[in-house]
């Protein structure tokens, strides 16, 4: 097992706020390598070195804690494109609740508990505090969650998201204005984390290169037959993941061309 490895199992027992209001406060163009000088003395050491835990574990930086590739195209995100990222990513770092049979929309809070404390073996005030910052990242992202786990477990939902906004996506002009960022964009991101060349991935999905360029720009909308060659070869993220993106992106350019007009 790699050291990386090692550090991504540690269990997240940071304060949800605290680890959002950090994703809020990093510019757009995010950093190369993120270490201390980005909360100077905002933060303690001890809240420092769990938050930069919770950033392994989530895959947003690596054992040398440079940014990687989700996290670049995440901090900027908002709205639907946001919560859609942040599905991408506990879908990755809770494999022993989302790859398995779990329901979690009818999972009790017994349950829920029994499953971090037998995946990670820890304390029951560790695995409380585990488990808040699940419910509330899952909140988040709109992840549906039982009843019983969204009442019992009081977790304040945070108002500090990424850009300052964790609000739901709704036909508010303001929660798109500005925000209309192309599908490819991510699509360029996910490239360049598996050290895919533009060329080569053309190749493997069967399109010219300029089509692939033209994604990537804007310029090109995703199509559905387009979204399905996508996920064949990346199969983390589904054709209906591309068409969702693509219908935000789409929306918010509709919305923003009113606003200018307006």
């Amino acid at each position: 097992m790699t050291t990386d490895e090692k550090k991504r199992q540690m269990p997240l027992c940071i304060s949800y706020k605290t680890f959002s209001r950090f994703l809020g406060n990093l510019p757009p163009n995010v950093p190369t390598r993120i270490d201390r000088s980005h909360w100077g003395v905002a933060y303690s050491d001890h809240t420092g070195t769990k938050l930069m835990s919770a950033l392994r574990f989530l895959n947003l930086i690596d054992a040398d804690s440079r940014a990687t590739a989700r996290l670049k195209v995440l901090v900027p995100a908002t709205g639907a494109h946001r919560a859609a990222l942040l599905r991408q990513v506990a879908e990755e770092a809770y494999p022993f609740i989302f790859k398995g049979t779990i329901d979690t929309q009818n999972i009790t809070c017994t349950e829920l508990e029994a499953i971090f404390q037998n995946t990670h073996h820890m304390k029951i005030d560790v695995c409380h505090k585990c488990i808040s910052f699940f419910i509330a990242f899952c909140e988040d992202a709109d992840i549906p969650l039982s009843s019983q786990i969204t009442k019992n477990r009081k977790i304040p939902r945070s108002n500090q998201g990424i850009n300052n906004t964790t609000k739901k996506v709704d036909t508010s002009n303001d929660e798109y204005h500005g925000m209309a960022i192309p599908p490819g964009k991510h699509l360029m991101y996910e490239l360049m984390a598996r050290n895919i060349s533009q060329e080569e991935f053309a190749k493997r999905i069967g399109i010219s290169l300029n089509a692939i360029n033209e994604i990537i720009s804007g310029k090109e909308a995703i199509t559905a037959e387009t979204a399905l060659k996508l996920e064949e070869v990346i199969p983390t993220f589904p054709a209906r993941f591309w068409l969702y993106l693509q219908s935000d992106f789409q929306l918010a350019k509709a919305l923003e061309a009113n606003h200018s007009i307006k």
